[in-house]
């Protein structure tokens, strides 16, 4: 009975609370949203883009965000919209080799098996390259007289770099992991800020301190505790979540979600991602939608706050990361920091 007292008004509460969201948005105005392709002449590579516009015509920060293995520059839309409509300029980068062609195009094998033939070394590379290629080529539309408008509205001392999966594995490489053999380090000094969405350790736990030490700039890690082993390379739950414990400590953070899966972190519609389940052979351990949905706003949450504490520098917000975080995610969830 009590309960159902109380029912009215936590309902009422949520009605306003999503009123008072949309009215936020109406107020900033609905991001312009461009599909385009750039030609990296030097490497003979086209990349898809799609690039979320902030309204207004001050310069903002940056935030590039990396699909997953099979995906392409449609993953990350739910992180995209609430970023491009909070002040952040998006764009969500193609990678040729390791995205949708893998599974779209003809070739033997099953789904999985097809997917697995793009997490190589060499696509690896390939990504980071192209994330530097947008960079350079960002620098290089601002330098010209007739450049997009939008291009010239981005502030090159403020981004941050994004990605689920392996596009996260792309995030961690370009904050600074470092690699045994030739190429010790891919780390992009020009982005200063990291969010990695179903991150995964590598090598033997000795290493890590070699590994992962130098990853000095702010890092948000966002996984689940069902988020395992989609590919068969040996990632689990526990060592996605490990990353931050990896990490040295100093504006490091991390969210666990109960019953979050790997493919509720990709951003994209629910519906791909029930279909990336059935794929990776995760369906009968998938996130419940009704749970996903609320994973999904929970991480709109503090993934804003995140981008708004290191990229605005919003004092406020460096404290809510400290000090409020665990309270927004209740039992949804687990907050880390350090």
């Amino acid at each position: 009975m009590k309960m159902l007292n109380h029912y009215p008004y936590r309902l009422m509460r949520r009605l306003l609370s999503a009123t008072a969201l949309l009215v936020a948005v109406i107020a900033h105005g609905a991001p312009q949203v461009i599909d385009l392709d750039w030609n990296d002449t030097a490497r003979g590579r086209s990349l898809p883009l799609k690039v979320r516009v902030p309204d207004g015509a001050d310069k903002v920060p940056l935030v590039i965000f990396s699909h997953g293995l099979g995906g392409s520059r449609e993953g990350g839309k739910a992180w995209g919209e609430h970023w491009a409509q909070h002040g952040y300029l998006v764009i969500h980068v193609q990678h040729p080799g390791s995205d949708d062609s893998l599974w779209k195009g003809a070739g033997s094998g099953t789904p999985k098996q097809r997917l697995a033939r793009g997490a190589t070394a060499e696509q690896m590379l390939g990504r980071v390259d192209d994330i530097r290629f947008v960079l350079d080529e960002i620098t290089r539309q601002q330098a010209k007289a007739d450049a997009p408008a939008w291009t010239k509205r981005i502030n090159l001392a403020r981004v941050a770099m994004t990605g689920h999966s392996f596009g996260a594995r792309t995030t961690m490489a370009l904050a600074g992991e470092r690699f045994p053999g030739p190429i010790r380090s891919l780390a992009e000094p020009r982005i200063s800020a990291f969010i990695a969405f179903s991150p995964t350790t590598q090598g033997l736990k000795r290493t890590w301190p070699e590994r992962y030490g130098s990853m000095a700039e702010p890092f948000l890690s966002v996984t689940g505790s069902i988020d395992g082993d989609v590919m068969g390379t040996g990632s689990t739950a526990s060592n996605r979540a490990a990353v931050f414990d990896a990490q040295p400590a100093g504006n490091k953070y991390r969210v666990v979600f109960a019953e979050g899966d790997h493919s509720v972190f990709g951003g994209g519609d629910l519906r791909d991602a029930m279909w990336l389940d059935r794929v990776t052979g995760q369906a009968n351990d998938a996130t419940p939608p009704a749970v996903a949905r609320i994973i999904h706003d929970k991480t709109r949450l503090v993934t804003l706050k995140f981008l708004d504490a290191w990229l605005k520098e919003d004092a406020a917000a460096r404290r809510w990361l400290q000090t409020d975080a665990a309270a927004a995610i209740g039992a949804t969830g687990e907050w880390s920091a350090k």
